[in-house]
């Protein structure tokens, strides 16, 4: 019966490679039939991805690759330069070379840019997410990861399955952080798109993530029978797992001490990696092997597989060495800074012209009017009544310039506003988030409770029920916390009526500087900075206009934010952003201060800081009327508003209420 088995077994694999080998013969006849650019351009990917993904013939996969660049530089439609980066990036990351991959998918990035072109942005995206995790760099590895997320509704991408690839990434991501619940939920998203996903390997690809996940849990018998299932689809349909697969074996059967099993995996999975020139999987299984013959106390086994892992670690790093991958994040960087400072430079050079047109065009006009004055002085009649029309046009410019004003005053608010809303977008998902994630827990101990019950096994029911009681406490109360923002939500951000009323101004210092400081991360996800609070519980309630002294609030933690951000940006990791907001009473006044560790304000501007329309910002990023409506708001509340700086250290915004 196994030599039945065996000889079934056999015959698969030789169906399977010559199905395998009747595709590559059909897609080579349709490239050499080929007449039409766009088609040959499909058909060059299609022999690429093939030979990457079923067969081990790597180099291979790069000829078509290589081909599949350089036909695509000649046609019209650059999206399929972009998709052919893209692929080549897909190429270089699955063989270990890392600078590569990440060089050549920020040339795709650059060139969607230029030619405004969002397909593939998210298998872009996808490649230097990879990077960065496998050299270490949690923080650019998430960024990027969820920046392919936000552009998955604009890629169009024919060959494989973005989004399905994004959400395996992430998933991995937390359980490299040992968060196994939240990796275990980016995984199920992988199980249920995998029957639907146009990935070739995408059932491979959801028990790969899935065995990760096991393993991880130490649920080794899950794992194993996982493992297993993939090594076999692997080995039918002849894709690029197999090595980890093996791999995983190896590691498995070594972490349940089954030494000798874990040995033959991992000669495997060595073989495997050498075959199709995976540098990286090789590395992983010799560190295996290594591992496995020291635990047997076989020396020079142990010694002969340390040598090799180090030297395919060595030529990984050679690679791909943090070092390059670092100049690549610089060089692209530069790039960015010196297309900005060309772009502000041709803008300074057309406000400058503008101007000159400006200055001459007055010039010639006081010379005509001038002409036009001298050498008809005689008719008076004429010159009052053109006097007169200049008199109109002037009332109606002021007349223009005040309703302006009125609509920027307007624009500020509304800006203001938006600020509140993206904060509160962002404070009022964590409590979504928990009623979420115990309701699916529920679900998943009703099910299991349903089981004890047909058991009989009441004391574990009793149990079970205790567990889904206390998880629709937990419930209800995020819920109610998500209700108590939705009301202040209303309550602030309504217009104000300009009536008084007692107000805790703890509170709206606290709940205001969350919300600014959430809504210039909605805008910024990569901003970090450290919230200080301080606040003197003597004071009690205030009768104030909340929603006005809110605005103000807003205003002055928005512009901490925006200076901690810009300086953060130019000191880099060794500068720590805080902004601090502290509240005292001293006799009948309450003190209301504001502070940040920025720039601070040069002294030559302080006096102008309140002025209408005057901002440190650079153009485009400030309307100056910020902070001269808070003046106005505090002095209409009969207080005053002052501000201490010292350039270089930080700013400190203080503002001096009366109690009534």
């Amino acid at each position: 019966m196994k030599q039945f088995i065996l000889l079934i077994a056999i015959f698969l694999k030789v169906f399977f490679a010559f199905a395998q080998q009747g595709m590559i013969d059909n897609l080579r006849y349709k490239l050499s039939v080929a007449t039409n650019d766009t088609a040959k351009a499909v058909t060059l990917d299609s022999l690429s991805m093939y030979y990457l993904f079923f067969t081990n013939k790597p180099d291979s996969s790069f000829f078509y690759a290589n081909e599949f660049i350089n036909h695509s530089f000649n046609l019209k439609n650059k999206k399929y330069l972009i998709l052919a980066y893209a692929h080549m990036g897909f190429y270089y990351l699955n063989s270990s070379q890392y600078k590569a991959a990440l060089d050549i998918s920020l040339k795709g990035l650059k060139l969607s840019k230029q030619y405004h072109i969002v397909d593939c942005l998210s298998a872009l995206y996808y490649n230097i997410s990879w990077v960065y995790f496998n050299l270490g760099d949690p923080v650019s590895a998430q960024k990027n990861a969820f920046e392919g997320m936000h552009n998955i509704k604009d890629s169009r991408d024919p060959f494989y399955d973005e989004q399905l690839h994004l959400l395996g990434l992430i998933g991995n991501m937390y359980l490299n952080y040992n968060k196994l619940d939240s990796a275990n939920y980016y995984f199920k998203l992988v199980d249920s798109l995998a029957p639907i996903s146009k990935e070739l390997a995408a059932k491979d690809i959801a028990i790969w993530y899935r065995s990760i996940y096991y393993l991880n849990k130490e649920d080794y018998p899950m794992a194993d029978s996982l493992i297993l299932q993939g090594i076999a689809s692997c080995e039918r349909n002849g894709n690029f797992l197999l090595d980890f697969f093996l791999s995983f074996l190896a590691e498995s059967y070594l972490k349940q001490g089954k030494v000798n099993e874990a040995i033959l995996a991992g000669r495997r999975a060595l073989d495997v990696s050498n075959s199709i020139e995976d540098n990286g999987g090789a590395y992983s299984a010799a560190y295996l092997l290594q591992t496995c013959y020291d635990k047997l106390g076989n020396s020079d086994s142990a010694y002969k597989y340390l040598r090799m892992s180090d030297s395919l670690h060595s030529l990984t790093l050679s690679k791909g060495s943090l070092n390059e991958i670092q100049q690549v994040k610089f060089d692209e960087q530069l790039s960015q800074k010196e297309e900005e400072t060309n772009r502000m430079l041709q803008n300074e050079i057309t406000r400058n012209k503008i101007k000159i047109y400006v200055v001459l065009t007055a010039l010639f006009s006081f010379l005509v009017i001038t002409i036009i004055q001298w050498s008809n002085n005689k008719q008076k009649k004429k010159a009052n009544t053109l006097l007169q029309q200049q008199k109109e046009k002037i009332e109606h410019t002021l007349s223009e310039l005040k309703s302006t004003q009125s609509q920027l005053i307007q624009s500020e608010k509304m800006a203001s506003l938006g600020e509140l809303t993206a904060g509160i977008a962002h404070e009022i998902q964590n409590p979504l988030n928990f009623v979420n994630n115990f309701s699916e827990v529920n679900k998943e101990l009703i099910g299991e409770m349903n089981e004890e019950i047909e058991k009989g096994n009441y004391e574990e029911v009793k149990t079970i029920a205790k567990d889904i009681e206390e998880n629709e406490a937990k419930i209800n109360h995020h819920g109610k916390r998500a209700e108590a923002i939705v009301k202040g939500m209303l309550q602030h951000s309504r217009s104000s009526n300009g009536v008084k009323e007692p107000t805790n101004i703890n509170a709206l210092a606290d709940e205001y500087i969350r919300l600014s400081y959430q809504g210039l991360r909605a805008k910024d996800k990569s901003f970090n900075a450290a919230m200080q609070t301080d606040f003197d519980e003597n004071i009690g309630k205030l009768n104030v206009i909340p929603q006005d002294i809110g605005r103000v609030l807003l205003n002055l933690y928005n512009n901490a934010f925006y200076a901690v951000n810009e300086k953060q940006k130019a000191e880099g990791k060794v500068y720590e952003p805080i902004v601090s907001v502290n509240t005292k009473r001293e006799g009948d006044k309450i003190l209301i201060s504001v502070t940040d560790n920025g720039n601070g304000i040069p002294q030559k501007v302080i006096d102008k800081i309140f002025q209408p329309f005057f901002t440190t910002k650079p153009t485009g990023q400030g309307t100056g009327l910020g902070l001269s409506l808070s003046y106005d708001i505090i002095k209409a509340h009969g207080g005053e508003i002052r501000v201490e700086t010292k350039e270089g250290e930080g700013c400190e915004f203080i503002i001096q209420l009366l109690l009534t």
